[in-house]
Formats: C-alpha cells, structure tokens, sequence
C-alpha cells in the first residue's frame, strides 16, 4: 500500500459529466477511481502526507493498472498541479467541456439548492469577476495555504463564499494551458459534455484507449448526479461521513444517494431566475477562452456563444 500513488486525474470540470465519467469508468476491471470521488489532498491536506492520501482515498485499491484521482477542483487551482508534477510519475489527465455558460448556470442553481450559496447570482457573479480582475488565481504557494485554510475552517461554504469559483472552471483553454506546459499535450484527453450526453459508451471507451486499457459495453447509462435540494444534500453528506462508507459498492451507493434525492426533493423546486443581461455578461467574458480552445481541439464551438 506504501508505494501506491493515481497515475490519472479526473481534473473536470464540475457540472460537467465528471460524476457519470467516474462512474462508467469505476466499472472497469483495470480500474480503481478515487473514494470518496473527490480527493482534497493536493488542494487541502497536501501537509498531511501521503500515506494519509493513500488510506483515506484508495482503500479499494486491489491491483488495478489505473489508479485515478477525481477532484474537478484540481482543473483551476494552478498550484495544484505543481504539486501533481512533483510528486507523481508520468500520469494522465482528462478534462470535460461544457458550454461554460451552461456551466456556471447549473453549478449556481446546485449550490443555491443544497444551501452553500445564499447570494444572487448576479452578486456571485459580479463578486467572482472583480476578483479575478485583482489578480485572484491561485498559482501561489500562498494562495495555497490560504486556501486550505479557508476550507479547513468553513468547509465548501467557505470557499464559495470567500473566493466564488463559478468563473474559473470554464476557462477550459487557460487551465488546460497550465497543465500541458508542466506534462505534456499528449497527456492531457479533452472531452466534451454534450458528447458524453449523446454517447455515454463511447466517449467512455475513447477515454479507456487514451489510458491503454481495453472497451467496456453497457446498455444502459443513467444520469448521475441529480440535482438535490437542501435537505437531501444534508443526508448525502452524512451518509458520506459514516465509518466503512468506503467499503460500499459504489452503483449501491448511486443508488442510494438517487433515492434520497427523489424522496427529499421538492418536484416544483424553483431556480434562481438568471436574466439574458446575465447570461449576455459570461458569454462575452467565456468568448476568447471558447476561441482558444476551438484551436486546442480542432473543434467548431461556436454553438457555444
């Protein structure tokens, strides 16, 4: 167990498809994926070392090829993959693209609904663009200890409340720019949301031969990672601290958490109202990452504006 280390990281983004890729991927035999899904280790327990990253997150590990890690904050959190860089050999990364505007929408609409986020979105919005305007960017060894701080004290709530985070994850094209100037374009997979929507299996055994390892078939792929309401994200949460919750299969577990999400929601839930002057704002800001990262792919994402 000493000399276990991921050799792949599920970077992101949130709101993106990372929760059904982990999934799918969890099903593969040569496949051990992080659990809990989202390790904060590089991010926030970097000082706790890493038998403590290994005992708490790969427990499972029973001689699978691939070892992955599946923390979406690492996709813009720059300090993070120094950290990756100076410490894990030769690994790979995947990223999932989802129209950033569509991102920011339905990452704000998660948060108001489990309770971490009580402003506006016009207010989280403008919050989060005027940090980023004073330099806000996390590339710092500062910045990184502040930020564990900030989450060992208030948790997630902290976080969104002190630093936003709804900007960041979609500027795709900055934040993998980072990650292949440190390992290597030919380390990094791009995928994309509407892609994974449309052909959850084979964008899933894209993935699989990128990692060198073998397809799977499924015949069904059902949505993870509904929406919840505040209630139901209480009783995941718990759920998710409970002693031997890492030894629980992980499709028991999905299922799980989708029945107290039926139970507890609400069917006529109300989103936030977000105005076209909103949407018209993000679009404008997202539009030269967008162009970027059309050159990155090769791909045509003007349906994006």
């Amino acid at each position: 167990m000493s000399a276990l280390m991921p050799n792949f990281f599920l970077i992101g983004a949130n709101k993106a498809g990372t929760t059904s890729l982990y999934y799918y991927l969890s099903q593969h035999p040569d496949v051990s994926m992080s659990t809990p899904k989202e390790p904060r280790f590089f991010s926030a327990e970097y000082d706790r070392g890493f038998e403590y990253y290994r005992r708490t997150y790969f427990r499972q590990y029973g001689g699978e090829r691939i070892i992955g890690d599946a923390a979406t904050q690492h996709l813009y959190l720059p300090f993070v993959a120094r950290r990756i860089a100076a410490n894990i050999h030769d690994p790979r990364f995947t990223v999932i693209c989802r129209n950033p505007v569509d991102r920011v929408v339905s990452n704000y609409w998660h948060r108001t609904s489990t309770g971490l986020e009580t402003r506006s979105f016009e207010e989280a919005i403008d919050l989060n663009l005027r940090l980023l305007a004073e330099g806000q960017s996390f590339a710092t060894e500062s910045e990184a200890i502040l930020y564990a701080k900030v989450f060992r004290d208030s948790g997630d709530a902290g976080l969104i409340k002190d630093f936003c985070f709804y900007i960041e994850p979609g500027c795709y094209a900055q934040n993998i720019d980072v990650y292949r100037s440190i390992f290597g374009a030919e380390r990094i997979k791009i995928l994309f949301f509407e892609d994974l929507e449309a052909n959850p299996e084979a964008v899933t055994n894209e993935l699989l031969d990128f990692l060198g390892l073998t397809p799977i078939c499924f015949s069904d792929a059902p949505r993870l990672n509904e929406a919840r309401s505040r209630s139901a994200a209480r009783v995941v949460r718990f759920l998710g601290t409970m002693p031997g919750i890492g030894r629980v299969p992980l499709r028991l577990k999905t299922t799980v958490k989708q029945q107290i999400s039926r139970m507890l929601t609400h069917r006529n839930n109300t989103k936030p109202p977000i105005s076209p002057a909103e949407r018209q704002q993000l679009a404008a800001h997202y539009l030269p990452h967008n162009r970027r990262l059309a050159e990155l792919t090769g791909r045509s994402l003007e349906h994006w504006a």
